[in-house]
């Protein structure tokens, strides 16, 4: 009796730390901040897990929001394309709803507030269709005002929507700028940002066509500091691990050594229906099979004793399950590239409960007799 609960207790503490390796476990390792000055151009670049960010937009959030709005930027895609959407710049005040966001979609940009991200919601959007089918470098203008939102690339009208106006959040705090990367750690952007200037002006499709025809002959941002202008990174100074603000703002632009979580969400709900596409389904059935092991060994060692508590070792199991999946999602919360979710923890308790009662239909069955 005693050598068999020494061997469930071994497979018990191999299965716990296996559910812990791949729980705790970045999907991208190591979890260094990839991010990469190129001052020769000068650009930053981003790869797969790379971000950059003002921590506090100070000077922007006390401003006289909302009110006129452009923000200009170069970008060069990267050359491997990334499916889903991926953000080259969100502006972010601790709720997705009020968020500013600069997407890529497949080959398309999309400008919005909020987070209606598959876009059921209809709220209002400018978008560029297939701006970034090339790896070329690209000006974007993204001007917002009483004349409604334009966007222009490299100086030419893309798309517009003249009963919206593109707004900065304003009501929490801190209002962080973050740059290849969203703050949850996830959706990593891949490029060159050559360039950034937000200002509180509304400009004309003629200033949009001038300042792109002034960028296009040096390449540079330094033109475009002026009186309204809020933030300026031309990428051609840095100190220590930051980029100048040239807008004399002090917004310095922050790049850690490692990847970090800016926005931390914990056991978050499925805030839209999910999709059954390869990805989800492969995640649903790791989620389920990867706690039916542990559901049975929890198990197995509980039945090595004997007590009033006995007749409750399902129960017991599952509920060790519970805790051990609900310790792994908490953790996940401060680890990039992870989601701590809740159908996450529905579902390793599930597979648990699936691997007790599949363990102890075989046990009856003719099989163990």
């Amino acid at each position: 009796m005693i050598k068999k609960t020494y061997l469930w207790a071994i497979l018990t503490s191999i299965m716990v730390i296996v559910a812990l390796f791949f729980g705790l476990r970045p999907r991208n390792w190591p979890i260094l901040n990839d991010v990469q000055w190129l001052p020769d151009k000068p650009a930053i670049r981003f790869h797969d897990s790379g971000i950059a960010y003002v921590n506090d937009l100070r000077t922007v959030r006390l401003s006289h929001q909302p009110g006129p709005l452009t923000i200009e930027m170069a970008v060069t895609p990267a050359s491997i394309h990334k499916s889903g959407f991926s953000p080259l710049l969100v502006m972010h005040d601790g709720a997705d709803r009020r968020q500013l966001a600069i997407w890529q979609y497949d080959t398309s940009l999309i400008v919005m507030n909020g987070d209606d991200y598959d876009n059921k919601q209809r709220r209002p959007r400018v978008v560029g269709r297939d701006v970034f089918s090339s790896q070329r470098t690209i000006y974007l203008t993204i001007t917002s005002g009483g004349q409604g939102t334009h966007l222009y690339v490299d100086g030419r009208l893309a798309d517009a929507n003249s009963n919206w106006k593109l707004s900065i959040p304003f009501e929490g705090e801190p209002l962080r700028l973050v740059l290849g990367h969203s703050v949850y750690g996830r959706y990593g952007w891949m490029g060159d940002i050559h360039g950034l200037a937000v200002s509180g002006e509304a400009i004309s499709p003629e200033s949009a066509r001038r300042r792109f025809d002034r960028w296009a002959a040096d390449r540079r941002f330094d033109s475009l500091k002026q009186d309204s202008t809020w933030l300026l990174f031309t990428f051609d100074q840095k100190n220590a691990a930051q980029f100048v603000d040239r807008s004399g703002n002090d917004n310095h632009l922050k790049i850690p050594q490692h990847m970090v979580v800016l926005q931390k969400t914990i056991l978050a709900s499925a805030w839209r229906p999910i999709k059954l596409n390869r990805a989800n389904v492969g995640d649903i059935v790791v989620n389920v099979v990867g706690f039916m092991p542990l559901g049975i060994v929890f198990y197995g060692l509980l039945q090595c004793f004997s007590g009033p508590f006995t007749r409750y070792n399902q129960l017991l199991a599952m509920v060790f399950c519970l805790l051990l999946s609900l310790g792994i999602e908490l953790a996940q919360a401060w680890i990039p590239t992870r989601h701590s979710t809740l159908p996450d923890l529905i579902l390793n308790t599930f597979g648990a409960w699936l691997g007790i009662v599949g363990w102890r239909l075989v046990r009856k069955s003719k099989i163990c007799q």
